[in-house]
Order: structure tokens, then sequence, then C-alpha cells
């Protein structure tokens, strides 16, 4: 996962993020989000009403869909991926930027 990306292009959801996850502590610097345990996102995601669905048609052929607590569904999506981390990734490169959509509406 490549945090500097969703840093730059989805700011309101990395803060989000960043104060939801790490309310006392903050972090020190964004390289060392490389040892976050990705699957902890599922959990915030979750939180935020943001919810990630991975399916597998084949060993090789994983698929991503994104539900919202109002009932709206994206997905599955067209591209598949060979394995299940890299349609993870894939997801919540998107979760970021459904949250940030959302948290830009709120304001």
């Amino acid at each position: 996962m490549d945090w500097y990306v969703i840093e730059y292009l989805y700011p309101n959801a990395f803060n989000k993020f960043k104060t939801t996850m790490f309310p006392n502590v903050g972090i020190l610097s964004i390289s060392t989000l490389g040892f976050y345990d990705s699957k902890k996102l599922y959990q915030f995601f979750d939180k935020e009403g943001v919810y990630l669905t991975i399916e597998m048609y084949t060993p090789s052929q994983w698929v991503f869909s994104i539900s919202l607590k109002n009932g709206i569904v994206f997905g599955p999506t067209q591209d598949s991926t060979p394995t299940r981390e890299e349609t993870e990734t894939d997801g919540f490169l998107e979760c970021f930027k459904i949250l940030d959509k959302i948290l830009k509406e709120k304001i």
C-alpha cells in the first residue's frame, strides 16, 4: 500500500484514518506505515460505514466490491487480480477514495 499516494490524493480520509487509528500518538513518519497490518483497515472502514468485500472466482482471479451503510454498492470491479493481497490493496485504495468524497461532502 502506497501511503504517500493516499495522503496526497485523499487527505481528508487519511486524516480521519490517522486520528481514528492513532489517536494519542499520531504518525511520526508515513514510511512507518509500511509495517502497518493492512487487515486492520477492515475495522477502520467498517466503523466509517464503508465495507470492503473480497471474492474469489478462481484461485487466480480475485475481485472486490464496496458497500456503504446507506445501501449503495460499488462493484464487483471489472478488473481481477491474481492474489487476494493485491485485491485488498486495490480495494482499500478505492475505500480511501470513497471515504474522502464522503468527508468532503460533509464539509
